[in-house]
């Protein structure tokens, strides 16, 4: 099980988003830069970004910062919020030093542009959110719903050519809920993406579910205020996983 931690940025600082809800925002750090190095510190393989301003407004508010925090480390750093047209996604997998992004409302809103981004730089280098509230998925920075569930969309996306999804339940996003087992289990069993879990995750009770359920192709998690708060301990987690001889390389897609 490959463990992704989550850095969120917003105005610039690291934080905790509840649910999407701005009035739940709590604060982390005034340094992203600092978190992605003690991530680093900590063993971890890969750290995943979030532009929470992009994801709400459009825009790469963050996009200097985060350049700045892909040059600080030397592992693979996965980006997302507010990339919705080709022009910010080449100029993120170009200048930025972006391993792969993360795309969730375009891939609903302008499907072409999401064939364009496989054409150009291959499957490798995007995965599609599926972020769900209710059953059905939500987009523009959780807001609005999309009028289509979570599996009806990653069969869309499978049909377009992607190879792996990110799905998480956003009511369960930074309140330590646990993972929505039975979604995850039922896009894995109706489609040959590759999953990565997302939102909920508590603690290590809560990574032996996803653990359990590896084998059905969901191979990796995300984790944020978990590890923030000290649930479990980056360490441990990184001892218990190379004593079993665990491949850390990022997962394929």
């Amino acid at each position: 099980m490959f463990v992704i931690p989550v850095i969120d940025i917003k105005d610039g600082k690291c934080v905790r988003v509840v649910q999407g809800l701005s009035d739940k925002t709590e604060f982390y750090s005034d340094s992203p830069k600092n978190i992605a190095k003690l991530f680093r510190k900590e063993n971890f393989k890969c750290i995943h970004i979030t532009d929470m301003d992009g994801a709400i407004h459009g825009d790469m508010k963050n996009f200097e910062l985060i350049k700045e925090i892909a040059m600080s480390v030397d592992i693979p750093i996965q980006l997302g919020g507010g990339i919705r047209n080709y022009d910010i996604a080449k100029k993120i997998l170009i200048d930025l030093g972006v391993y792969r992004i993360v795309i969730g409302t375009a891939a609903l809103t302008d499907p072409d542009f999401i064939k364009r981004i496989l054409d150009d730089f291959s499957s490798s280098k995007i995965v599609i959110c599926i972020d769900e509230k209710l059953n059905n998925v939500v987009i523009d920075g959780w807001i609005n719903y999309a009028n289509i569930t979570p599996l009806d969309f990653a069969k869309q996306m499978e049909a377009i050519g992607i190879k792996r999804v990110i799905y998480q339940d956003v009511t369960r996003v930074g309140n330590l809920s646990g993972p929505h087992i039975p979604r995850l289990l039922e896009i894995a069993a109706n489609t040959k993406m590759k999953i990565t879990s997302a939102g909920g995750i508590s603690n290590y009770c809560d990574l032996k579910k996803i653990i359990d359920i590896e084998h059905l192709g969901i191979d990796s998690v995300m984790i944020s205020r978990a590890l923030y708060e000290n649930q479990f301990p980056c360490q441990r987690i990184w001892r218990d996983m190379e004593s079993k001889d665990v491949s850390l390389e990022l997962p394929e897609v």
